[in-house]
């Protein structure tokens, strides 16, 4: 629970892992393409776990979306109340149960790592009284137990390559080195699993769970899996 808490107060602050606007803008330009084959016939309710900047927020609700919003982070919570002010299709929640039974889809995406595995039960079975009993649960950007910060390097320059922002990508590298991320990430680790084990973890919780053949996100090395109800 300890490191759950820091990781919590990290994020609560002003704090962000992109390196320039035009990283932020084509993080979340390249999940909404990902996702859009996994979103269900409109009208639909999608819940965004974990939500972050939550910049395709609006993609989603133009696809005919209830979007639904949720970081525990209250500072992310109330930045993002005054981004989507004014879009009733845009709602940000305070507790997860006005969610209960009502979600088409549920993405969590660049979470769990952040989750001290011991929780991670708890966490699938909140996830999963929200789903409706036809829906489906997304876990995206799933770090394996082989991957590493060189695997994270290499993915962040060749997405900067391909977007533009190449020159950024390295400068904020750079400053990552010396940053209060690197130390959380040095001191607390992260949670990582292979996709027999984050499947065996879902199975438990009363999912049947599958593997993406690609990642939800630019990071190739990680993985991503999607789960229904039993």
């Amino acid at each position: 629970m300890e490191n759950n808490n820091r990781w919590l107060e990290y994020w609560n602050g002003d704090v962000s892992v992109y390196v320039s606007p035009r990283h932020l803008e084509a993080h979340y330009k390249g999940l909404f393409a990902d996702i859009t084959p996994l979103l269900p016939k409109p009208p639909f309710t999608l819940l965004d776990y974990g939500c972050g900047d939550a910049l395709m927020a609006p993609d989603i609700a133009s696809r005919g979306g209830r979007v639904l919003l949720y970081d525990r982070a209250a500072a992310r919570r109330a930045t993002l109340r005054n981004r989507f002010a004014g879009q009733p299709a845009i709602e940000i929640l305070d507790d997860l149960k006005a969610a209960e039974g009502a979600c088409d889809l549920a993405l969590m995406i660049s979470v769990i790592q952040y989750v001290p595995k011991a929780e991670l039960p708890a966490l699938l079975r909140s996830l999963k009284a929200l789903l409706k009993p036809d829906g489906l649960l997304v876990i995206g950007d799933i770090l394996s137990p082989d991957n590493s910060m060189v695997g994270d390097v290499s993915a962040l320059l060749r997405f900067g390559m391909k977007e533009g922002f190449l020159a950024d990508a390295m400068k904020g590298l750079v400053k990552t080195l010396r940053s209060d991320y690197r130390k959380m990430r040095g001191e607390l680790g992260l949670s990582s699993y292979s996709i027999s084990d984050i499947i065996g973890v879902l199975t438990e919780c009363g999912f049947q769970a599958q593997p993406l053949t690609k990642n939800i996100g630019h990071a190739h090395h990680r993985r991503s899996v999607t789960a229904r109800l039993k």
